[in-house]
Order: structure tokens, then sequence, then C-alpha cells
């Protein structure tokens, strides 16, 4: 009997600590670097620096957006361009430390 209990006891702990690890493996739905394709016209900046983008639109006119580190929304506040032409954004290697914002 003594053994039974040991073990339930045993599972039970054991469940208690695999859940635990569970929650703690797993944390919300971190962003990726890089641009989101999710519609929202933003891109996540993973480096620490300023870095300029080449922003592609759907007229096929590339242009330049110098990110900041973290979450930027390409589209937003002095965006030249309405929020559906921007298809894709990449880092390929340009210039660092820009001044955020638009580049013609």
């Amino acid at each position: 009997m003594r053994i039974i209990q040991a073990a339930a006891h045993l599972l039970a702990a054991s469940a208690l600590a695999a859940a635990g690890t569970m929650a703690i493996a797993s944390p919300a739905a971190a962003q990726h670097c890089g641009w989101q394709g999710d519609g929202t016209q933003d891109y996540n900046h993973c480096g620490d620096t300023n870095v300029m983008l080449t922003v592609e639109h759907v007229f096929g006119d590339d242009d330049h957006f110098c990110a900041r580190p973290g979450m930027n929304n390409i589209n937003a506040g002095d965006s030249p361009y309405n929020t559906w032409r921007t298809t894709f954004a990449y880092y390929a290697g340009g210039p660092t430390n820009c001044w955020y914002g638009w580049h013609r």
C-alpha cells in the first residue's frame, strides 16, 4: 500500500513539474525578426542599431526606410504611401545608424 501511495505522489509531482516546465518553455507568441507578413506592415528589427531597409511596393518602386531596434510600423507617421502599397521590407546589409524614417 505504501508503494502505491509513494508512486501516486511521485506521479503527481512529476505531472506538476512537467506542467510548470511547459508553461515556462512556451511563452506568448514572440514576434520573429524581420518582415511580419501579417498585414500590419510591421518590421521587427532585432539588432541594436538603426538600419536601412529596402521597402518593396505593389507598383515595383522600391524605397528605403530606416528602422529602429524593435517593432517598426513602416507605414505609420510620416509615410508617403498608403498601407496597402507596401508588400515587403528587408535589410540587405545597407547603412546602419541612419536617421529613423523614410529616405529618398
